[in-house]
Parts: structure tokens; C-alpha cells; sequence
């Protein structure tokens, strides 16, 4: 696996963890919750604080992602919003684009729909 598998590997790693944090909020009927940051970073420890409608439109495109404010890596994204208390950043990178797109949950079938 090369750099740029590996980071986006980690990336969509961390987007996993944010997509039942999602569903956790969603069934209790929380208008917002702690998310972790997506960034490359396998030790990062960040949570950042959004609504869910903020969350839903990062999820509206599979290579963009959620980051604290400096996670963001100019070789491989830029960032396409900046709300203060997090980024959204789209990978650009063409290896990178196509792991996450590849590796994105909600392109895989859910288990109750198998």
C-alpha cells in the first residue's frame, strides 16, 4: 500500500467511526454530536462538534471529509468550507479520490439489505 492508500485508508477509517456516531445521534433524536476528525492522522484524537445537517452535507460527496482546523494536508485536499469549529476538505489527489470514493460506507450495502 502506498502513502497516499495508506492516508486515505485512515481517513475513511475515521469516517466509519463518524457514520454510527451518526446513526447513534440520529436514533436519539440529537440534533448534533461530537465527531471525530477524518484527517490522515492515525493518532489524532480531535472531536469536533457539528449538527447533523452539517454532517449529512459532508456525506453528500464521498471525497469530502471533516477535519479540525489544520488537519488539513494541502498535497492531497483543499479545503472547500471553513466553519470555524471544523473544515470540510476535498481530496483532489487521483489515488486518493478514487480509495475513498471505493471505500465510502454508503456505497456499500447495509447488512438488513444483503
Amino acid at each position: 500500500m502506498n502513502d497516499h492508500e495508506r492516508r486515505a485508508t485512515t481517513e475513511a477509517l475515521f469516517r466509519d467511526v463518524n457514520e454510527r456516531i451518526a446513526e447513534s445521534a440520529e436514533r436519539f433524536e440529537a440534533g448534533e454530536s461530537e465527531f471525530v476528525c477524518e484527517c490522515s492522522d492515525p493518532e489524532c484524537t480531535h472531536r469536533l462538534s457539528a449538527s447533523l445537517a452539517e454532517y449529512e452535507e459532508v456525506r453528500e460527496d464521498p471525497t469530502t471529509f471533516l477535519v479540525a482546523p489544520g488537519h488539513e494536508e494541502g498535497d492531497i485536499e483543499r479545503v472547500v468550507s471553513d466553519r470555524g469549529r471544523f473544515r470540510i476538505v476535498k481530496k483532489f489527489q487521483e489515488a486518493m479520490r478514487r480509495t475513498v470514493i471505493r471505500l465510502d460506507p454508503r456505497a456499500r450495502p447495509r447488512p438488513s439489505e444483503s
